[in-house]
């Protein structure tokens, strides 16, 4: 069943500072030609499978219930953009030498086995985290 709720006379839900970051690769428009419509469904896939493999990680339930139990209402996200799959390979492999390595999911499409999109657990973007994100992503425009 689908409800709508209206919050125009509630106060916005309280921020939990968490932020998930979902990195997609550029290549996939601007060299193999996708649509943006296939690369949007991509970051949408890898931001609901991290969720759903680590629904039970403290940060993670503390992103969907909130502070006040509407966290749903406010998740913040960002979607980055990274040059091509050796890229996103080679993130990958510095995120798991991290001190205190976030969970994330890479997103590889079937049948034909290409990774497309990566996503972490929402975070609060520690240090070493955002050295890597700074030095190998940008905004996606």
């Amino acid at each position: 069943m689908y409800t709508s709720t209206s919050t125009s006379s509630q106060e916005p839900p309280k921020s939990t500072g968490l932020v998930m970051q979902i990195i997609i690769r550029r290549d996939l428009l601007t060299v193999h030609k996708w649509p943006v419509g296939p690369l949007l469904a991509q970051s949408a896939h890898a931001a609901t499978a991290v969720l759903h493999r680590y629904r039970d990680h403290p940060d993670v339930r503390r992103y969907l219930e909130g502070e006040d139990g509407r966290g749903w209402q406010g998740m913040r996200k960002v979607v980055l953009e990274i040059q091509d799959e050796n890229s996103l390979k080679e993130i990958t492999t510095k995120l798991d030498n991290l001190s205190s390595p976030i969970p994330y999911h890479l997103w590889v499409e079937q049948p034909e086995n290409t990774p497309t999109a990566l996503a972490l657990i929402p975070n609060k973007r520690p240090k070493q985290l955002k050295k890597i994100l700074d030095e190998h992503c940008k905004l996606f425009e």
